[in-house]
C-alpha cells in the first residue's frame, strides 16, 4: 500500500554486494602488508591499512556511481577487525577506528577543495584572458581601423597579398577587371604598408560591355541592381537576385563610364569581426548598386550549401524545418478540424524497399490505418507544362493499382517521390495521378476538395522552378549568386560575397517563378501549411510562421501590422498591450498580431469570425483583407479561364466556414457589398470571349485585381460617420445549371445584383473621360473612369454610359472622395437592366455638382 506520510524511501543503490565485497580486497591486502612485508614491529598497522584504504577510496570515488556512504561499512569492519587483533591499548585501538573510518570523509573533502580550486582557477582565468583578449589584443588584430581612425578615413594598412603570378588561373575574370584588381592597393596590398581607404578605378564606357562577359566579377556586380520600379519607371530583367535596369536611353545617363568603387568598411576596435572591404558599381544617373563584401579566407573552405539541391545535407536541412514547425502554434490545424484524407494517394515505400502503387483510402485502409495516415501525407504542386504523359486514366486505374513504374514517371514526380522516401513519409499526393483524367465525373467530385488536400497535407512540395513536368526539383548549381572567386594562392582565396535577403530570395526565385504564375498553385501554396520550395538554385521554405533558406536556416518571420486580432476583434496594439498588462496569463501578444501578405491575410480573415458580430472596421477589414488575397491571385495564368473561381473555392470555402457568408461568384453577400464592388483592373486586357461570371464580379473579367479605395480604408475604418453608402444592394442572386443556388464557388450561368441608388447619364468621350450631363446645356462635367476591359472594338465615342453612385469617403482635412460603377444599358428589351464596363473615383462631392441625378432601381447582370 501507498505510504500516507513521511517521506519516500531512498531505495538501496545498484551493485550492494559488489560495494560490500569492495572491502575485503581492502582486508587482504593489510594483511598481506602486515604478515610478509618488512614493517617495523613498533609500527601500528592502521598506517598501512590507511595507506592501502585511501588508494582504494580514489579509485572507488573516481569509478563508481552508488552512494559513498555506503562504503563506510567495509571500512569500519575492516578496522574493527585489525584493532581487535593488534597489541596497542585500547584508547590506541579507539583512535585507529576514528581515523579508519573518517578516511573516505577526509579523501572527499580533499577530492571537493581541490575541484572547487581548480573551478575557481580556470574561471579567473577565463575571465582574465576574455578581458585581455578584447580590450588589449582585439585593436592590435585591428590595426587598420586604428590608422583609419587616425587619418580621418583617410588610409588604412594593408600588407601585401596575392603576389603571386598565378593569382588568377583559375578564377574567370575578364581583362579590365583583372587590370583593375592588380591595380588596387586595397585588394592587392601595398609594400608600403599604408594605401588610400576609398579607390574609384574606370571599368569601361558602357554598361552593355560587362553584360555577357563571362567574367565573375562583372556577372556579381551587375547582380546588385536595386530593384526601384517606382523609382525608375523602368521594367526590370533578373539577373541573380538583383535587377538590372533597360529602359530605352538608359545608355545616355553613362557618359562618365562605369566606375568600380573600393573602399574600407569601417568596424568597431574591438569588434570580432575582421576588417573587410566592399566594392561597388557606379554607372551614372540615378542607378543604385548594393556593395559586395570583399573577403578572405582559405582556398579549402566547405560552401554554406552544397552543390546539389538533392543531397543528404539539403534533405537534412528540409527535415529541421518541419521538425520546427510542428512547434508552430499557427502551423497547427485547429482542433476542431474535422479528419480528412484525400480520396487516392501514391504509397511511395521506402528508400530501402522502393515499391509504388496507387491506394484507394476508401477501400484499401482499415480504419486503424485511416486514422493514422490523416496528415501523413505530401502533396506535390507543380505546372503541368502540356500534355503529361503518364496519368491516371480509367483504364490504366487497376495496372496503377498493382504498381506504379517509377521509371516512367517525368521528373517532377521522379523527384517528388525521392523526396517523400527521404523524409520517411510513406504517402504522396500528385493531381494528375490522383484523379481520373477521362472522368468528367471523378473530376467533378475531386476538384472541389483539391483545397483540403494541401491543407491537411503534411507538407507540400513546390517543383517552383519547372515550367513542365520534365523539369524536376533537384538541380546542380554553381553558387555564384552566394560567393565568387577574385584571387587565389597556394592556401587562400580573395573572394566577393553578397547573399541575397531572405525576401529577395522568395521575390525572384518564387514570385516571378513559372509555377507562381499558375493561378492554380496559388490556392496550393496559400492553403498548404507548410511549403519546400525547389527554386533554380536555392531550396526555400515557407509556413505560417516564418520564411526560411539554405542560407537563412532559422528563419525570418513575417512583418506585423500594428494591430493585431483578439477574440474576432481588431484591437490596437496600444490597448493590446494595457490589457495584457492586466491579464498577463493571455501569453505572448506578438503570436497574435495582424501578419502582413497573403498568408497573413487569410489568417486574419479567419480569425475575424461571423461577421453579424463583427464592428464597422472589422468589416472594412474583410474586405480589404479579401482583396488583398484576389490581387495576387489575378496575377495566375489559367488554361482555362472558366476556371477563374473553381481555383480559389478552396480558399473561398475556407474562408466561409468561419464568416458565415454567401459567397457569390467572387463577392461575399455582407451589408458592405456595396464596398466590395470596387474592384479595379491592373492592365487591362480583352474582354473574356466565354462567360465566367456576372458582370458585377471580378471574375468575370482578365487582368490582375485591384481594390480601388484602399487608400483611404485605415481613415474610414475608425469612423464609421465617415462612409457614407449612396446605394443600397437589395438582393444578389446566381443560378448554375439553370437553378438558383444560395452559394456560388465555382461556375455559374447568370447573376444579378438588384440595388438602389442615384444614376447620371454621360457620353463616352475617350478611353479615359465621360461627361455627364448637367442641369442645362453649358453645365456638365468631364469624369474620369477605369474600364474593365479594352473597349476599342466595342464602345465608340459618343455612347451613352451610366454612371452610378455608390459610395462617399471622407477622410483628412475636410477632404471627400466619390466612388462609383459605370454602366451600360442591355438594351430596350430589358429595360432597368445593365452591365457593368469601369468603375470611377473623383475628389469631391458629386452630389453638390451641377449633374442631373436621378434615383433608380437597377439590375446588373
Amino acid at each position: 500500500m501507498p505510504r500516507r506520510y513521511g517521506r519516500a524511501r531512498r531505495p538501496p543503490p545498484k551493485h550492494m554486494g559488489k560495494i560490500f565485497l569492495g572491502g575485503l580486497p581492502v582486508l587482504f591486502l593489510t594483511y598481506l602488508l602486515w604478515k610478509w612485508l618488512s614493517i617495523p614491529p613498533e609500527e601500528d598497522i592502521g598506517i598501512t591499512f590507511l595507506c592501502v584504504e585511501g588508494f582504494v577510496w580514489m579509485f572507488l570515488i573516481a569509478f563508481d556511481e552508488p552512494a559513498i556512504v555506503i562504503y563506510f561499512i567495509p571500512t569500519f569492519i575492516g578496522a574493527i577487525i585489525f584493532a581487535a587483533v593488534s597489541n596497542q591499548d585500547l584508547d590506541t585501538r579507539a583512535l585507529f577506528i576514528l581515523y579508519i573510518s573518517l578516511a573516505p570523509a577526509f579523501i572527499l573533502a580533499f577530492a571537493f577543495g581541490a575541484a572547487i580550486y581548480g573551478i575557481m582557477a580556470y574561471f579567473i582565468l577565463g575571465v582574465f584572458w576574455s578581458f585581455a583578449s578584447h580590450f588589449l589584443l582585439r585593436p592590435i588584430w585591428n590595426f587598420p581601423t586604428i590608422v583609419y581612425n587616425l587619418s580621418a578615413g583617410a588610409y588604412v594598412t594593408r600588407c601585401p597579398r596575392f603576389r603571386n603570378k598565378d593569382k588568377f588561373g583559375e578564377v574567370k575574370l575578364c581583362g579590365r577587371c583583372k587590370g583593375v584588381v592588380g591595380q588596387s592597393g586595397l585588394l592587392s596590398g601595398s609594400w608600403v604598408m599604408f594605401t588610400r581607404a576609398r579607390e574609384r578605378h574606370l571599368l569601361c564606357d558602357r554598361i552593355e560591355d560587362m553584360e555577357d562577359s563571362g567574367c565573375s566579377l562583372c556577372e556579381a556586380l551587375l547582380s546588385q541592381r536595386l530593384a526601384d520600379e517606382e523609382e525608375t519607371g523602368a521594367a526590370t530583367i533578373v539577373r541573380g537576385y538583383g535587377t538590372m535596369n533597360t529602359r530605352d536611353g538608359e545608355r545616355d545617363l553613362e557618359a562618365g563610364g562605369v566606375q568600380l568603387k573600393l573602399e574600407f568598411v569601417k568596424s568597431s576596435l574591438w569588434s570580432e569581426a575582421d576588417p573587410n572591404l566592399a566594392v561597388f558599381l557606379e554607372a551614372g544617373g540615378t542607378k543604385k548598386y548594393l556593395g559586395l563584401q570583399v573577403s578572405e579566407g582559405l582556398l579549402t573552405a566547405e560552401q554554406k550549401i552544397p552543390k546539389f539541391t538533392g543531397s543528404d545535407v539539403t534533405m537534412k536541412t528540409i527535415s529541421t524545418w518541419l521538425k520546427n514547425c510542428s512547434d508552430h502554434k499557427a502551423c497547427r490545424l485547429p482542433h476542431d478540424t474535422p479528419p480528412f484524407l484525400p480520396t487516392r494517394l501514391i504509397a511511395v515505400g521506402t528508400v530501402g524497399n522502393p515499391k509504388l502503387h496507387l491506394v484507394n483510402t476508401k477501400t484499401d485502409l482499415n480504419l486503424l490505418d485511416h486514422q493514422n495516415l490523416v496528415g501523413k501525407y505530401i502533396a506535390l504542386s507543380h505546372c503541368w507544362g502540356g500534355n503529361i504523359p503518364c496519368k491516371l486514366t480509367t483504364s490504366k486505374y487497376r495496372a496503377m493499382w498493382t504498381s506504379i513504374n517509377e521509371t516512367s514517371l517525368p521528373a517532377n514526380f521522379r523527384h517528388a517521390i525521392a523526396i517523400t522516401r527521404q523524409l520517411e513519409i510513406h504517402y504522396l499526393w500528385i493531381d494528375s495521378l490522383c484523379i481520373l483524367q477521362d472522368s468528367p465525373a471523378d473530376w467533378a467530385a475531386e476538384s472541389p476538395t483539391m483545397g483540403q488536400v494541401f491543407t491537411h497535407a503534411h507538407c507540400v512540395l513546390a517543383a517552383t522552378a519547372s515550367s513542365d513536368s520534365t523539369g524536376g526539383c533537384f538541380r546542380h548549381r554553381s553558387l555564384s549568386w552566394v560567393e565568387q572567386n577574385i584571387m587565389t594562392s597556394t592556401r587562400k582565396r580573395c573572394f566577393v560575397s553578397n547573399p541575397p535577403p531572405l525576401r529577395a530570395l522568395f521575390y525572384w526565385r518564387v514570385e516571378q517563378s513559372p509555377l507562381t504564375n499558375r493561378a492554380w498553385a496559388f490556392q496550393e501554396r496559400l492553403l498548404a501549411r507548410r511549403v519546400i520550395h525547389f527554386c533554380e538554385d536555392v531550396v526555400l521554405f515557407e509556413c505560417n510562421t516564418l520564411q526560411a533558406s539554405e542560407l537563412h536556416v532559422n528563419g525570418v518571420g513575417y512583418d506585423s501590422t500594428p494591430y493585431m486580432v483578439r477574440d474576432g476583434r481588431l484591437v490596437n496594439w496600444i490597448e493590446t498591450i494595457r490589457s495584457l498588462t492586466h491579464n498577463p496569463g493571455e501569453g505572448n501578444p506578438k503570436e497574435r498580431r495582424a501578419v502582413r501578405g497573403i498568408r497573413g491575410a487569410l489568417d486574419v480573415l479567419q480569425r475575424l469570425g461571423p461577421v453579424e458580430k463583427q464592428r464597422f472596421g472589422e468589416k472594412i477589414e474583410f474586405w480589404k483583407r479579401w482583396y488583398e488575397i484576389v490581387s495576387v491571385y489575378s496575377k495566375g495564368q489559367l488554361t482555362r479561364q472558366t476556371d477563374r473561381l473553381v481555383a480559389l473555392a478552396g480558399v473561398a470555402e475556407l474562408v466561409q466556414q468561419r464568416a458565415g457568408l454567401p459567397y457569390l461568384a467572387g463577392l461575399w453577400d455582407s451589408d458592405l457589398l456595396v464596398l466590395g464592388l470596387l474592384w479595379v483592373v491592373k492592365g487591362v486586357e480583352g474582354r473574356q470571349e466565354l462567360y465566367c461570371a456576372p458582370s458585377w464580379s471580378w471574375a468575370s473579367v482578365s487582368g490582375r485585381i485591384g481594390f480601388l479605395p484602399r487608400g483611404i480604408l485605415d481613415e474610414i475604418s475608425s469612423k464609421e460617420k465617415n462612409a457614407v453608402f449612396c446605394t443600397n444592394v437589395e438582393k444578389v442572386e446566381v443560378w448554375r445549371n439553370g437553378k438558383l443556388v444560395p452559394e456560388a464557388r465555382s461556375l455559374v450561368d447568370n447573376g444579378t445584383l438588384t440595388a438602389t441608388g442615384p444614376i447620371a447619364k454621360g457620353k463616352l468621350v475617350d478611353q479615359d473621360c465621360i461627361h455627364l450631363t448637367g442641369a442645362n446645356s453649358k453645365s456638365g462635367m468631364l469624369l474620369r473612369w477605369l474600364p474593365d476591359w479594352k473597349l476599342e472594338d466595342v464602345e465608340k465615342d459618343g455612347s451613352q454610359l451610366f454612371v452610378l453612385h455608390l459610395v462617399k469617403a471622407y477622410f483628412g482635412e475636410q477632404q471627400i472622395r466619390s466612388y462609383g460603377l459605370v454602366l451600360r444599358a442591355k438594351g430596350a428589351a430589358e429595360p432597368g437592366t445593365f452591365e457593368r464596363i469601369g468603375v470611377w473615383s473623383t475628389q469631391s462631392d458629386m452630389s453638390m455638382e451641377n449633374i442631373v441625378w436621378e434615383q433608380q432601381k437597377i439590375i446588373v447582370v
